[in-house]
C-alpha cells in the first residue's frame, strides 16, 4: 500500500480509470461476440443490426459495435490504428456474409 499522499491519490486514480476502462472494455466484448456469433451463422440482418447501430420494432439497440469501438477510441482505452484496424476487419466479415 502507497504510503506517501501522492501515492495514495495515484492508486484511487488508477481504481476509477480502471473501473471506467473495465465496462468499456466488457461492451465491446459483448457485443463483438454476439457480431461474430451472428457471422459464424451466416445471419447477415442481424450481423447488420449489431454492427451498425440500428432500430428494431421502433426501438433503439444498444450501441452498435462500430459506435463502441469509436467510443473506446475517443476514450484512449483503444489507439486510433488499432480500432481502425478491428473497425475494418469487422465490416470486411460483413461484406462478405452480405455476399452470401
Amino acid at each position: 500500500m502507497p504510503i506517501i499522499k501522492s501515492a495514495k491519490k495515484a492508486l484511487r486514480q488508477n481504481r476509477k480509470n480502471e473501473a471506467r476502462n473495465r465496462h468499456f472494455k466488457e461492451l465491446y466484448r459483448e457485443s463483438r461476440i454476439a457480431f461474430e456469433q451472428a457471422i459464424k451463422d451466416n445471419d447477415a440482418k442481424k450481423a447488420k443490426e449489431i454492427f451498425y447501430n440500428t432500430k428494431k420494432d421502433g426501438k433503439t439497440v444498444s450501441s452498435g459495435l462500430q459506435s463502441i469501438i469509436d467510443k473506446l477510441e475517443k476514450k484512449n482505452i483503444l489507439h486510433k490504428n488499432n480500432a481502425s484496424r478491428k473497425k475494418s476487419k469487422f465490416s470486411a466479415m460483413l461484406k462478405t456474409v452480405s455476399k452470401k
